[in-house]
């Protein structure tokens, strides 16, 4: 009877510490994915002439840690050193002083989070990465990206609205492409989707 409760005991010490584990992972998946949404919301509203340098300061303070080894996955850091390179590009290339001063932060982000990313971002151009691996690449950060909005919402279909608002506000076309993906999903499961097709097909008259 001692040696069953003790297995009992260690079974249920083991489960605990994989439930937190579990939950922890999660939570720092969403965690992530709202610091890149800032990210990409920084440099969308620079793109329709809103101020930059300020905001990415914040971003860069607020998110100190990210640059370090072992804080993020190599799928996370590869996302992130994309959105780096780009607003590295926008603040190095602009005219104003404390932006080109905080081009160099940025710089030195890229070069801590290793793997040669800051040479993948400045250095290699897109036509230059075979489809495949920019393919692969796709799906790991719409598998990303799934996850986190699952733990968000309890249906699927509420998972799709989400996407597509992001599709709506957003530049980076994963949401699109995830959003069709799961439209496609639900209808080989019968689901009826042409409110959301509709919502689709809107979105991509708006940016032909």
């Amino acid at each position: 009877m001692m040696a069953t409760t003790e297995t009992l005991d260690r079974l249920e010490s083991h489960l605990t510490r994989l439930i937190d584990g579990t939950l922890e992972r999660k939570a720092g998946q969403v965690d992530f994915l709202i610091g890149l949404n800032q990210l990409d919301d920084i440099l969308r509203s620079h793109e329709q002439g809103g101020p930059i340098a300020d905001r990415a300061a914040r971003f860069l303070t607020d998110y100190q840690g990210w640059q370090d080894k072992g804080a993020l996955t190599a799928a996370q850091r590869k996302r992130l050193s994309e959105f780096l390179g780009d607003l590295f590009q926008r603040l190095h290339d602009g005219n104003d002083p404390d932006g080109r001063k905080l081009a160099e932060e940025v710089k030195e982000w890229l070069r801590a989070m290793g793997d040669g990313a800051f040479r993948l971002v400045l250095k290699r151009p897109k036509e230059q990465v075979s489809l495949a691996e920019r393919f692969r690449d796709l799906m790991t950060r719409e598998s990303e990206e799934l996850d986190a909005l699952i733990t968000q919402h309890d249906h699927l279909l509420t998972v799709l609205d989400d996407l597509l608002k992001s599709a709506e506000t957003k530049t980076d076309t994963i949401y699109r492409h995830l959003a069709a993906s799961v439209i496609y999903f639900l209808q080989m499961e019968g689901y009826k989707v042409e409110p959301y097709v509709k919502r689709l097909r809107r979105l991509r008259s708006e940016t032909l």
